[in-house]
């Protein structure tokens, strides 16, 4: 049989894989390089079957006898991973075998891999004409694994000082797949011819740098990179190109990585000609609905060289000892364009009355987004985007969110600033955590309606207490000789029992207010131990014991008392009501304290009958209640204030049964959580 042509080979959406008497693999193209992952190099001259598998019997049989065969096999990937392929076999007359395969799914891989590819794409490109690449990179993650295990802790300063290194590492990775704009950038050859040749070839030694920054940024979780480098085509010539790699997640080191490139040779030689770049901007400047602004300082970047000079890496520690600096830098940016939408956010007459100005009064002193700003453009962040208050000219405050895009340019000392005025949504958002501040007020009421006889018998034990020893006063206060001593003795019960009474309304009165919420270091605790104290006259009528179980170390949380004691009071008087129908002796409270991974929860167990299968559906379903008098809000109420302090509440069947179990999650004071 007259041997095809691998190119030919190539135009084929299939996988073909030609073998000598069904062995040694003599032909390769490049659909089988993307469902199995082995290029053609690689896999020219080896055994098929040690390679991705063996036939199966019956496959053998029917070529042998027949010349023929058409069925599924099961077969092996370069990434260990498996695939049913479907699979159709042919035997020549000079021994040649040609299988013809694809995966078996809904959709060709091809057509799947191409539709991830557009959609990946379209995130980074657009509708741009751009060269895309895969890459395989996972030769790269174990080079970085391995400098991790030698010892390596600070890998961006020695990837910068070892630039063979990073050479290397463009030699372990390979181009798994390009497209047509790839061969007319990187030409000339054919696709084959560009997956083929080792890929610091393209890269000229002065871009190495630019490849580090890449890496760089994919050991520091960012989720792409984009920089201008000089490359090279095949044939020598050497071209500036838009340098673009997106690192999605699970992908560094594991898979392969998406990279564009774009040819800017023009624009970039324009922009060194005509100033094209400050066009642009100005076009910018003309969207109606964005304030936009440019924003210079050109003593920051001095500064921030000589920080790195000095063997500054952490800019965050560096402002942590030097407070100051984040103002001097404000002190230092200045307008240097402004569009009319920036004129009216900031409620000047004209352009001129920001130009020249510098951000001082504008930004509040010490503020901490402009804080993480700086940082991010000491740490060569492009793109830093987040929500602040800033100032007018007439002093009112305006609420914005706020983007800061720096020139690529590491010479150039300006910013784009782009700012959209959100006050109405932060006012509404305000307004929705006021009236869930009134709802928790409303649920706290209602709470102490729910508890008012047991407040009142338990206010009335001191009064009682307090007329008795009066009575008994007033008597003895009548005897010829008066008993001082014993008249002393019940003057200080009458006071005791005043301040009893004094701390109970107390307790009532701190429940009910409705008032700002202050955010305080507390100890759960002591929480719990509030929070049966203000219950106790309740779990004494009906029969509850309440057992407390803790861990020996609690770290302490950050949140409004009064509203945690609403929770766990809630907790708890759902939890008695649910065990009314329960013999006295068998009415338990279990409350257990734990600690794990900066959090703090509370676990409120009861002995009722459970949980329906309705209730686990929607736990937090509002306005629905079991109770003649219930309002349906509770369980809500207690969810909104422990997610307000950064928590949860959870839910689930008492282990074991029967029984409820409520657990309140709080991170710990002073975690990230």
């Amino acid at each position: 049989m007259q041997r095809v042509p691998a190119q030919l080979l190539d135009l084929s959406s299939e996988s073909i894989v030609s073998t000598a008497g069904g062995a040694t693999i003599t032909s390769w193209n490049l659909a089988a390089t993307a469902l199995y992952g082995w290029q053609p190099g690689e896999a020219l001259g080896r055994s098929l079957a040690q390679l991705v598998g063996e036939y199966p019997p019956e496959a053998l049989e029917s070529v042998i006898a027949r010349g023929l065969w058409e069925g599924h096999i099961e077969r092996r990937r370069r990434d260990r991973s498996t695939c049913t392929v479907r699979v159709r076999l042919a035997r020549a007359e000079d021994d040649e075998w040609m299988e013809v395969s694809s995966v078996v799914e809904a959709a060709h891989p091809a057509e799947v891999a191409l539709a991830a590819s557009e959609y990946r794409y379209r995130n980074l490109f657009g509708a741009v004409a751009a060269s895309f690449w895969e890459l395989d990179f996972s030769g790269v993650g174990a080079m970085l694994r391995q400098l991790r295990e030698q010892g390596v802790t600070d890998l961006p300063g020695h990837l910068r000082a070892n630039p063979a290194l990073v050479r290397a590492m463009m030699r372990a990775s390979r181009i798994v797949d390009t497209n047509d704009r790839s061969i007319e950038m990187f030409g000339p050859g054919t696709k084959r011819d560009l997956i083929a040749t080792p890929l610091d070839q393209y890269w000229p030694e002065s871009s190495t740098r630019e490849f580090t920054e890449s890496i760089l940024s994919a050991i520091g979780g960012r989720s792409r990179h984009v920089a201008e480098t000089r490359m090279r085509a095949r044939d020598g010539r050497e071209f500036d190109a838009l340098f673009t790699v997106s690192f999605l997640p699970g992908t560094v080191g594991n898979g392969t990585l998406l990279v564009g490139f774009t040819d800017i040779s023009d624009r970039v030689q324009a922009t060194r000609q005509l100033g094209e770049a400050s066009t642009r901007r100005k076009m910018l400047m003309d969207v109606p609905t964005i304030a936009l602004s440019e924003l210079a300082a050109p003593d920051v970047r001095g500064v921030f060289q000589r920080l790195r000079e000095a063997g500054v890496t952490d800019l965050h520690a560096y402002i942590d000892a030097h407070p100051d600096f984040v103002d001097k830098v404000v002190a230092s940016l200045r307008f240097t364009a402004v569009n009319d939408a920036t004129v009216r956010l900031f409620g000047a007459r004209s352009a001129e009355d920001l130009i020249g100005r510098p951000l001082t009064g504008i930004v509040q002193p010490g503020c901490e987004v402009m804080r993480r700003s700086i940082e991010g453009s000491f740490a060569r962040e492009l793109v830093f985007q987040s929500e602040i208050r800033m100032f007018r000219l007439d002093g009112t405050p305006v609420d914005t969110l706020f983007c800061r895009v720096s020139n690529p340019d590491p010479n150039s000392a300006e910013v784009l600033v782009a700012q959209i005025d959100i006050s109405e949504q932060v006012r509404a958002r305000e307004e929705i955590d006021r009236m869930r501040q009134e709802a928790a007020h409303a649920s706290r009421i209602a709470l102490l309606g729910q508890l008012a006889a047991s407040i009142v018998h338990e206010i009335s034990q001191p009064v009682t207490a307090i007329a008795m020893h009066a009575a008994a006063a007033e008597r003895l206060a009548k005897a010829p000789v008066p008993p001082v001593e014993k008249l002393s003795k019940i003057t200080g019960q009458i006071g005791q029992n005043a301040l009893r009474v004094g701390e109970i309304i107390q307790r009532i009165r701190s429940l009910a207010a409705n008032r700002e919420i202050p955010m305080v270091q507390l100890s759960i605790a002591d929480i719990v131990a509030e929070t049966r104290m203000l219950l106790r006259q309740e779990l004494t009528e009906k029969g509850v014991q309440v057992t407390v179980i803790r861990d020996a170390v609690l770290p302490d949380i950050c949140g409004d008392r009064i509203q945690l004691q609403q929770v766990l009071a809630n907790l708890m008087v759902n939890a008695i009501q649910a065990m009314d129908s329960a013999p006295r002796r068998d009415r338990r409270i279990t409350m257990a304290l734990r600690a794990s991974d900066d959090l703090v929860s509370v676990e409120v167990a009861d002995t009722g009958p459970g949980l329906s299968a309705a209730f686990h559906a929607e736990p937090f379903q509002t306005f629905r209640t079991t109770k003649p008098d219930g309002l349906g809000i509770g369980l809500t109420i207690c969810r909104s204030i422990a997610e307000a302090h950064g928590g949860r509440l959870e839910v689930r069947d008492r282990v074991p049964g029967p029984g409820a179990a409520f657990t309140l999650v709080l991170p710990a004071a002073g975690s990230e959580r």
